[in-house]
This record gives structure tokens, sequence and C-alpha cells, in this order.
């Protein structure tokens, strides 16, 4: 049997956040609920869901395809549907069914928040990537900068 349960908002985003966790089949019955409580959370405007999967212990077919379901619902309302957490069950099916092409998974909720985008910064600010970028613009014809 399968929970689904709201969790507090702790972190503030560009976009108002609702938090959901996931407690064991990841399936049509689930992904009901998560697209109901989803829909509810972005009646009032485009909204960023976080769902924590950590603990999701088995996926079908129907919870891989219901998921790509309510992500294409939020996007199409300006929000955002974001996995995190590690959860085995989950991770085998992301890489059978290439999930991953279309949600990433997050390790961390903060992850899930940010989008990413402490990672990227970080990469850019690498002490000598803004020289490898020169180097293959330059390589590539397009100049030094």
């Amino acid at each position: 049997m399968s929970t689904l349960s709201r969790a507090s908002n702790t972190t503030p985003t560009s976009l108002s956040s609702f938090n959901l966790t996931l407690t064991g089949a990841l399936d049509a019955a689930t992904v009901l609920a998560i697209r109901q409580e989803s829909a509810k959370a972005a009646t009032d405007g485009p909204v960023l869901v976080l769902l924590d999967v950590a603990a999701v212990t088995s996926v079908g077919a129907s919870g891989v395809v219901g998921l790509l379901e309510v992500l294409h619902l939020l996007r199409a309302r300006g929000g955002d549907l974001r996995l995190f957490g590690s959860s085995a069950a989950l991770e085998t099916t992301r890489l059978q069914a290439h999930l991953g092409q279309v949600a990433r998974i997050y390790g961390t909720r903060e992850e899930a928040v940010d989008g990413g985008q402490r990672l990227e910064r970080a990469r850019h600010q690498a002490p000598g990537f803004r020289w490898l970028t020169l180097f293959a613009r330059r390589r590539r014809g397009l100049g030094w900068g």
C-alpha cells in the first residue's frame, strides 16, 4: 500500500512550492493522488511541486506514464515537477524508461528547488573554465571572446 503525504514548505523559490512525500509503490492510484494534489496546488498559478521519492519501493509502468502526465500538466501551467531522493526502484525504472531525459531526479530537496543552478554556477566559476571556453570558441573559429 502506498501513502502520499504533504510536507511543510521551508525553502522560498521564485515559484510557490508544494511538497509531497511518496511512500510505497508508484502506481496508477498513487499518481492519481499526485495529480489531484498538484492540480489543487496549481489553481492559484504556476507551482513547483517537489516530490520526495526516497521511500518508493516499486514502480509500475502506469506510475512512470502518470508522472509524465503530471509533469506535462504542471509545465503547461508554467510550473514544474521535480523529484528528489534516492530510490533504487525508481532509479532502475528511470534508466529503463529514460525518464531522466524528461525529469531529472535530484539528490536532495535543496537541489530540486534550485534546479541544479548552483552546480552549474560552480562549474562556470571553476578555475580555468573561462580559458577552456575561450579555447573551444577559438578552435571552432568563433574568435577569442
